[in-house]
Parts: structure tokens; sequence; C-alpha cells
């Protein structure tokens, strides 16, 4: 298991292990500098009761009956997700995690739990402005009546797809929850996104959105 210390010791990501009872047996410095722990903090507690993660609708997903760990150690596929989780000075920082198993040799006769993860706090900030901005422009501006804005070229080239990536923006969804609503990839979200800007000629997400609502687009 020493080859994977060093391995993860050398990740720019944040890395911790834990073993099949979710007690944290690494911890590298990456992690360390995120989220404020020193190793000897961490090596041998339970992941759940020290870092105690939420997610976007602030249900807690670290527990001890954690099915992320559960299926990952089934060797499971499991898709990057965002964890809210504590750091040592008691505040709380929005984490993309990455987990796998890596597999130990036979005599050991267990197989542990890998966690890379890097600080994505200013990414969740813009989504939070964004959809606070739009509650606002909801509240003070009224949509034009009648579908005369359809005639606008610039709407016009829009492709119903991308009407759709429009509308979830509006609502505040982030890249990846649009993703999982219309079953595709964030990447392919990103790439609606900027044909959509493209075509709306604006310079940003919330620029669309503004643009959408003055001509009557969103409800």
């Amino acid at each position: 298991m020493s080859r994977l210390f060093d391995a993860l010791n050398g990740a720019a990501d944040g890395a911790f292990v834990i073993d099949d009872k979710l007690r944290i047996v690494f911890w590298n410095k990456a992690a360390e500098k995120i989220l404020g722990f020193k190793n000897e903090d961490v090596v041998g507690k339970l992941c759940y009761q020290l870092l105690r993660g939420y997610d976007n609708k602030e249900n807690l997903v670290c527990n001890a009956h954690c099915k992320v760990a559960e299926l990952t150690s089934k060797s499971e596929p499991m898709p990057n997700y965002d964890v809210h989780m504590k750091t040592k000075h008691g505040d709380r920082h929005w984490l993309n995690m990455s987990i796998f198993t890596y597999k130990m040799d036979k005599d050991v006769g267990r197989n542990v739990v890998v966690h890379l993860f890097r600080d994505i706090k200013d990414r969740k900030f813009d989504d939070d402005v964004l959809t606070h901005l739009i509650e606002l422009i909801r509240t003070h501006q009224d949509a034009p009546e009648g579908n005369g804005s359809r005639l606008n070229p610039r709407v016009e080239s829009l492709t119903s797809r991308e009407y759709d990536v429009l509308n979830l923006l509006a609502k505040g969804h982030p890249t990846d929850e649009i993703g999982e609503l219309l079953s595709i990839t964030p990447n392919t979200v990103r790439n609606h996104i900027q044909h959509i800007l493209n075509k709306l000629h604006v310079h940003n997400r919330l620029e669309a959105v503004v643009y959408a609502i003055e001509q009557g687009l969103i409800n």
C-alpha cells in the first residue's frame, strides 16, 4: 500500500483513503491545505464523523451506512459528485469528489476506498449569485406580452435543446444538474451554453438569462 500512498502524496488533488470500517488510513498534503486537518488529526478517525458531508439539498451524505463507499467497494462505477464538507476551522467548503477502490494484495484480505477531491467553492458561489440575480430580475421586471420575440433572429436560431438548457439556467441549475436533468454530459451542457451565448450575442450565463427574460422566452 505504500506505493499507493506515495502516488497520492504527489497529487495536486486532496486525497484520503478509508478502510472497510470507514476509518481514515491516509491523508495527503493537498487535503491538509484544502480542509485544514493534518494527518495526525484524522488518521484512525471515522470519515463520516469528521467530515460530515452534505449534498446540494442539505441532505447528510456522510454516515455510518455510506452507500457511496459500499457501491465503490463492490467495484460499481461512481460518477463525480459535489459535497459540502466541514473544515478544521468549522466552516464548510464545496468539494468535487471522485472515489475508487484500490485492490489490496491477497494476503491483506481487504480493499480500501480512495477519495480524490478539489475545492469548487468559487464555482458554487457563482451558481448561487446567478440564482439570486435571476430571482431579482423576475421580481422587478415584467415579461413582454405575446410571442413576437420569437421573430427575433437571435432567438429563432436557438435549437429546442438550447431552449431547454436556457430555461434550466434561468431556474438556477448549475451545469452538472442540467446534465442530469437532460441526460447529457456536463461537457455537452457547456457546449450548448457556449452556442447560446454566441447566438444571443451575450458574454455570460447571466446576460443570456436576462436577455431571455427581456424577450419573454422564460415564464
